[in-house]
């Protein structure tokens, strides 16, 4: 078996245990900053012993179960073990608040769409989940048994890998079927985009139950690197341990949404930290949701003085179902931002230059070129190709997009849940899949400029929802983001829909918020030409999003259309004579 071009990554990990079985495979970072050392012969002698285990509680090649566990070595030896076994895990998030019967009904739901035989968690919920839940629960312990010889593993790259769920940013989550051989195509994509080497060491703090922190686990299996692999709350505890980890361990590679680089930055202000050494920080791919330049200059700012290359930080763009990564940017030059017009942009979908002290400019962030042996195209309503600098929907094709979501019981057939997706997906007979995002294209490389789901219709002109955010935080001089969230909501009486904006009551922490939303409202209107706004001033925690951490507009909306969300309306400013 050639070590790169393994069909699958149990394959991989095989091998690399056959060849290299010393060779570091995970350094286990726990919930109780415990840190344990994994070689390749230790991660498979995880999988070794759980296999069995699998077996003698009946669950057999494709069978589904629901996996609830931390980050832990737990994890990797089910995980694992399920990928060996021909398995399907669904990794789920564990409850995040003292609201049982509401996660567990949650768990119910899932459990009933995937299908699944059983929950897999650990014995402290297990205890509290058994009794409610309609599929029978156990523990990793009790999987764990006699190690057995493991041989050529039952999956294969066209063997279901797992169910991802998808984000449910614009609608309720979906089961995105990852394959195996899709998992494959995606990380070598990744490793080539990347100018991957044996010499890299992945950090990751990710959840796992998210798509760009399970796929991880992939990667540095697939790429042969060691991987240091930190439960989220110790990065929740100390946003900084993330950048120790990388010191530490002489990380290259790490992956992050763009809020973990903003609240490093924040916290690097208040309280300096020492004793960093970034200098082999080689690629930290910044994506999942918006990615700001005023974030990525703040980090740059922040931890260049530790040594932080200015090619470090990677823009990127992905979606569960294209298994992950779709674009990356050059990791050769630092990031590239596309000042454009941002009134053009609703007036015409057309992303025109403009100069960077231009009252109307907005800044585009250039997510990279496709990831290598895939397709991408920017298409509009009719389906044709577009020219440069013309917004409309991104679509990408190649081997790591899925061929499907998986049908609730007694809803769609698989076929038609194919063609469901995030966002009421397509993979037409080009085999494209449409994303559900738009944007546009520059010499090869792709912009994102929202979601289709998510734009404001006022008066036919096309807002992107994530534009008009970024700008009100500007004008507010914001230390936080996100601080605003825009929606459309429709007007009865002038059969259009009107903004509204959601800020954060800590915007107007020593300030009158009268001021700050007139100021708001002059200024999108001589930016914009929006006027009547409605503002809500809304607690943090009071924002509906996704289990990782996505605003979830939709909702929003639904909040102020049944009036839970007290409004502030705001005439139009006065225009001049």
């Amino acid at each position: 078996m050639s070590g790169r071009r393994a069909g699958t990554v149990v394959e991989a990990l095989l091998d690399s245990a056959a060849r290299t079985p010393d060779r570091p495979a995970f350094h286990v970072i726990e919930r109780s900053e415990d840190t344990f050392a994994l070689s390749c012969a230790d991660v498979c002698r995880l999988v070794a012993e759980t296999v069995p285990g699998l077996t003698a509680q009946g669950i057999g090649t494709g069978d589904r179960v629901i996996v609830v566990l931390p980050t832990s070595r737990d994890f990797l030896a089910v995980y694992l073990g399920c990928l060996y076994a021909g398995v399907v895990p669904v990794v789920a998030a564990e409850p995040t608040t003292a609201d049982t019967a509401r996660y567990t009904a949650h768990l119910s739901r899932l459990a009933a769409h995937a299908q699944a035989e059983r929950v897999i968690t650990t014995p402290e919920l297990a205890g509290v989940l058994a009794p409610s839940l309609p599929v029978r629960v156990t523990t990793p312990d009790a999987l764990r048994g006699d190690p057995v010889l493991l041989d050529a593993p039952r999956a294969t790259p066209e063997s279901l890998a797992h169910l991802q769920a998808t984000s449910g940013s614009t609608g309720a989550p979906k089961l995105a079927m990852i394959r195996h051989g899709n998992i494959a195509a995606n990380v070598r994509a990744i490793a080539e985009a990347i100018r991957g080497t044996t010499d890299d060491t992945l950090v990751s703090w990710l959840p796992l139950f998210h798509d760009m922190g399970l796929i991880g686990i992939s990667y540095a299996l697939h790429a042969r690197i060691p991987m240091v692999l930190a439960d989220p709350v110790n990065f929740l505890r100390n946003p900084l341990s993330w950048l120790h980890w990388i010191s530490r361990y002489g990380g290259t590679l790490s992956p992050a949404p763009s809020s973990a680089f903003h609240i490093c930055a924040r916290v690097a202000r208040r309280r300096p930290p020492e004793g960093l050494d970034l200098s082999g920080f080689r690629v930290a791919l910044c994506g999942a949701e918006p990615v700001h330049e005023a974030t990525l200059r703040a980090f740059q700012s922040a931890f260049g003085p530790f040594g932080l290359p200015e090619t470090t930080l990677r823009p990127v763009y992905g979606l569960a179902e294209a298994t992950l990564a779709v674009t990356i940017s050059d990791v050769t030059r630092p990031y590239t931002v596309d000042r454009v017009d941002a009134e053009a942009i609703a007036a015409r979908g057309h992303a025109e230059p403009r100069t960077v002290d231009d009252p109307r400019t907005t800044g585009l962030m250039c997510v990279g070129p496709v990831v290598p042996g895939h397709t991408l195209r920017v298409v509009g309503p009719d389906g044709k190709e577009l020219p440069d600098r013309a917004i409309g929907a991104i679509e990408v094709a190649g081997p790591s997009v899925i061929d499907g979501c998986l049908p609730e019981p007694g809803g769609a057939t698989a076929g038609e849940a194919a063609a469901g997706g995030a966002g009421d997906q397509l993979v037409g007979s080009e085999g494209y899949l449409s994303t559900g995002d738009l944007g546009y294209l520059l010499d090869g490389e792709l912009y994102v400029t929202g979601r289709s789901k998510d734009i404001v219709i006022i008066s036919g002109r096309n807002y992107v929802p994530d534009q008009v955010e970024r700008f009100v935080e500007s004008v507010t001089r914001s230390p936080r983001t996100p601080a605003v969230v825009a929606v459309g909501v429709p007007d009865a009486t002038l059969h259009t829909e009107q903004l509204h904006l959601l800020l954060d009551e800590r915007l107007a922490e020593g300030r009158d918020r009268q001021d700050i939303t007139a100021q708001v409202s002059r200024a999108l209107d001589e930016t914009f030409g929006i006027n009547g706004v409605t503002y809500h001033w809304v607690a943090r925690a009071r924002l509906p999003r996704t289990t990782s951490g996505k605003i979830q507009r939709h909702l929003c909306r639904r909040l102020i259309e049944d009036g839970t969300l007290a409004a502030v309306p705001t005439a139009a400013p006065s225009r001049p004579a």
